[in-house]
């Protein structure tokens, strides 16, 4: 049986510091996105839709959600490893709930759990790149998913004005104080992609999100 890592009560606690700290960050950032975007971003009523961001774009996916989907019910798809345990708190602070998965650790179940959180008509995010990479590398699970449940696809593209990368496998943003963040998204409706096989359907996220990242790769 795979082991869900989670925190220690006192961990928690300094996750919701954190959170205090964070929150003001983002709050001096400015985020530009289109009327257009803004409107792909927000969830629609009885239509779930599947959020993709690239893995070291995570630091300002939160802020997205809590200025653009507020009170919305979405389901982020988080390692089941320690690090996803800090992840999940993080998340959890602000509305968004954790399905606990990843590519080699509670994959199938986690992409179960997933197809039936749709198909409920509740909301999901997930990184098709994650946990561990490669960077910019899709996996299969997001085409999968996408395939059995049919329904909109909406990838989102962070590009930085100015930020810091970690010396990490995904070289991760941390977009400086007071800077700028352009979001643009792509959508793929059902229609766009039901006759594709999966591969194929893979490909064609994989090639949209590097487009719509490409000022900050």
């Amino acid at each position: 049986m795979v082991k869900v890592n989670s925190l220690s009560p006192a961990k928690r606690v300094l996750v919701y510091i954190a959170m205090i700290f964070i929150r003001l960050w983002n709050k001096t950032l400015k985020i530009e996105l289109s009327g257009e975007d803004q409107t792909a971003l927000s969830p629609k009523k009885d239509t779930p839709k599947i959020y993709a961001f690239w893995h070291n774009r995570l630091f300002i996916a939160a802020e997205i959600y809590e200025r653009y989907m507020p009170r919305s019910n979405i389901y982020g798809l988080i390692s089941p490893s320690k690090d996803g345990a800090w992840l999940t708190e993080i998340y959890k602070s602000t509305g968004i709930k954790a399905v606990r998965g990843s590519s080699k650790r509670r994959g199938h179940e986690a992409l179960m759990e997933l197809e039936n959180i749709l198909n409920c008509g509740y909301n999901c995010a997930l990184t098709p790149d994650g946990p561990r990479g490669p960077r910019y590398l899709a996996k299969a699970g997001i085409a999968n998913l996408a395939k059995k449940v049919g329904t909109p696809i909406v990838l989102v593209g962070c590009n930085f004005a100015s930020a810091w990368r970690l010396k990490s496998w995904d070289k991760f943003y941390i977009p400086k104080p007071f800077s700028k963040i352009r979001i643009t998204t792509a959508t793929l409706e059902p229609s766009q992609y039901k006759t594709l096989r999966e591969e194929e359907l893979l490909a064609l996220i994989q090639k949209k999100m590097i487009n719509i990242n490409r000022r900050c790769l």
